[in-house]
């Protein structure tokens, strides 16, 4: 893997100003110079990043997000901190060989065998998860080892996952086949400057408006916030990659063994439009570009499946901030078989703040 590939619904969460110019079809933002950027996923999906066009344009980038996992899995491919390569490759092999008929129960195959994997698949999913613990404690691998290693099972295991694309529920009435295998993500050495933060992002962007970035105005070259859309909070969606992630071992409730809820997002709630404006209004103030994802599902059989902002609200916020351009681009609605939306948009908002 040389790039981060969604688990399930991928989002681009970089976008440089040489991307902004491609999608309008004309130079309305200045020349890239070797400035910040920020990116910003408020309990998004995993993103990816592009090598080959904006990102040579910046030497440095900021990356948050939300959940557990996908703090996780940026600190595997991004980090940059050394790592020993054979001893990743190694373990890769002793975890590959791993036998399930002499792996004794535990926490992952006792709630999510027959379920979200097979018996044997969530046998050795939780003795790898438990190993890495106890390597990370004895100091046999590093900090960066253990995240490229538990980024590795997360991909794996999510890949034979037996879900809809996500884990708010299972597939019932399907024999689960053994077909776990431990693949290796390729981690992303570079020598741009990375920062990674696992924060709520209305909180993090004030600290960092307050702080003026060293007293530079307009420090960030751009922002992109790719916020959730509907009231399905992300956190109970990807609930099994977060437990796996964490490893806290929670009790679980109900038939797709949830935890408590936790890390709950406003902007899955009533108070989306305040936080977006709040958001948007720091944003503006250290960043001279800000690009926004939302979707047109207004119109869902289900309440919870409706977006929480009306566009209108969207434009006017950003308009309040400066000169915006907005695209639309047909998009195909995440289902899982039940649900047929009609004339499904994305839109792309991108404001040249004052």
């Amino acid at each position: 893997m040389n790039d981060i590939e969604g688990l399930r619904e991928t989002k681009n969460l970089c976008l440089g100003e040489q991307d902004l110019a491609n999608i309008s079809h004309k130079k309305s933002l200045e020349e890239p110079s070797k400035q910040d950027s920020i990116i910003l996923s408020h309990e998004t999906s995993l993103g990816k990043l592009n090598k080959q066009n904006s990102y040579n344009d910046f030497n440095h980038f900021i990356i948050n997000d939300f959940l557990y996992s996908n703090y996780t899995i940026y600190q595997g491919f991004f980090l940059q901190s050394p790592f020993d390569r054979a001893k990743i490759e190694s373990l890769r092999e002793e975890y590959q060989k791993l036998d399930s008929k002499k792996i004794i129960e535990n926490y992952y195959s006792k709630h999510f065998g027959e379920r979200f994997f097979s018996k044997n698949d969530s046998k050795i999913i939780g003795h790898i998860r438990d190993n890495l613990d106890t390597k990370l404690k004895a100091q046999t691998i590093n900090h960066k080892e253990f995240y490229i290693l538990l980024s590795s099972l997360l991909y794996s295991a999510d890949r034979i996952a037996n879900t809809v694309g996500h884990y708010d529920a299972y597939r019932k009435n399907r024999i689960l086949e053994d077909r776990f295998i431990f693949q290796l993500i390729e981690p992303i050495t570079t020598d741009k400057k990375i920062e990674i933060f696992r924060e709520d992002s209305n909180a993090l962007i004030a600290k960092m408006r307050k702080t003026k970035r060293n007293r530079q105005e307009k420090c960030i070259t751009c922002a992109f916030i790719d916020p959730p859309y509907n009231s399905r909070q992300y956190s109970r969606f990807y609930h099994l990659l977060e437990t796996l992630s964490k490893n806290n071992k929670p009790k679980l409730y109900g038939i797709a063994q949830k935890p408590n809820p936790e890390n709950i997002s406003k902007y899955c709630k009533v108070e989306a439009k305040e936080a977006f404006k709040d958001l948007v209004t720091n944003l503006a103030q250290i960043s001279k570009n800000i690009v926004v994802t939302y979707n047109n599902t207004y119109t869902s059989h289900s309440a919870s499946s409706q977006n929480k902002m009306q566009l209108d609200d969207i434009r006017l916020i950003l308009e309040s901030c400066g000169k915006i351009h907005i695209y639309e681009f047909d998009y195909k609605a995440f289902s899982s078989g039940k649900t047929d939306f009609k004339g499904h948009k994305e839109f792309i908002f991108i404001s040249e703040t004052r």
